[in-house]
């Protein structure tokens, strides 16, 4: 008797959240072209995006923590993939807007997860592209879905290729984050006279740590990037001001994380959450 061939009913990917530190954009034209330089680290944790066919139980539609949303980022992904209506449910271990890339993790992972649910056949090197184009074409991003793509500690140098990063010399296993509140990232991105301020900021930041090459240490890039949030301006909340001189007095270095009120330390510090670095990017699970 011939075996009868069964239809997958769901596929689950996983993608990292990603620690922005410093970062300077690049205009292109088509708009989906636009993209950032800088320094991102993934860490073990970020997004896992559940993708069934709809049923009675799995209405089309995308869901998080339970929730319907409209998420313009994660329906941008589906609608340049063609698929059928499916039902998206994204579990997030960190609140979005405030720095850890859940809006490119959920693109990326949902990009992945929906191609293989659906067998559409595209390499992950077009999934990349449609999650980070996903991520422009909302403004919810500009340059996370290529440090999620690859992991690890990563600077990106290369302007328009928003998957390609290089792996900086530094092994470390885990950081502290506090989080105190969101940003709205359309209102940075898209505004010009923000722009013109952090780019000159970014530009030369990421000129500095190149500049060390194989010597950079996590000091020294958390120190430049605390410099990077100084001279963009976007360090303001007085919370975390205040925390990078707390992390200062206890010995160690802290920076913004972007673009999030947000703080990433090298040692624990009042309110903190230890995170471990991730050197894997975003895949399929079983």
């Amino acid at each position: 008797m011939p075996l009868v061939k069964t239809e997958n009913l769901s596929a689950r990917a996983f993608a990292p959240a990603n620690l922005s530190l410093v970062f300077e954009t690049y205009p292109a034209e088509p708009p989906h072209g636009r993209g950032s330089l800088g320094i991102g680290i993934t860490l073990d944790e970020g997004v896992i995006a559940t993708v069934r066919r709809t049923g009675p139980d799995h209405p089309a539609g995308i869901f998080v923590a339970g929730k319907e949303w409209e998420f313009p980022t994660v329906k941008f992904v589906l609608a340049a993939l063609e698929a059928t209506p499916v039902h998206v449910e994204l579990e997030a271990a960190f609140p979005f807007g405030c720095g850890f890339g859940m809006s490119g993790a959920s693109a990326l992972s949902v990009a992945l997860a929906a191609n293989e649910l659906l067998q559409l056949g595209r390499t992950r090197t077009e999934l990349g592209m449609i999650a980070h184009e996903a991520e422009v074409a909302a403004a919810t991003g500009l340059g996370d879905v290529g440090g999620q793509f690859n992991g690890g500690i990563m600077i990106k140098t290369v302007k328009y290729e928003p998957l390609h990063v290089e792996q900086l010399p530094i092994r470390v296993e885990h950081l502290h984050v506090r989080i105190f509140g969101p940003i709205h990232t359309a209102e940075v991105i898209n505004s010009e006279k923000k722009l013109k301020r952090i780019n000159a900021a970014g530009h030369s930041v990421l000129r500095i740590i190149r500049g060390y090459r194989q010597e950079v240490t996590l000091d020294l890039l958390i120190q430049n990037s605390l410099l990077f949030a100084i001279k963009s301006e976007l360090l303001t909340s007085p919370e975390c001001i205040q925390t990078v001189a707390d992390v200062r007095a206890l010995g160690g270095r802290a920076a913004m994380i972007m673009l999030g009120e947000a703080i990433v330390a090298t040692v624990p510090f009042p309110g903190s959450r230890q995170v471990r670095v991730s050197h894997e990017g975003a895949k399929l699970l079983s």
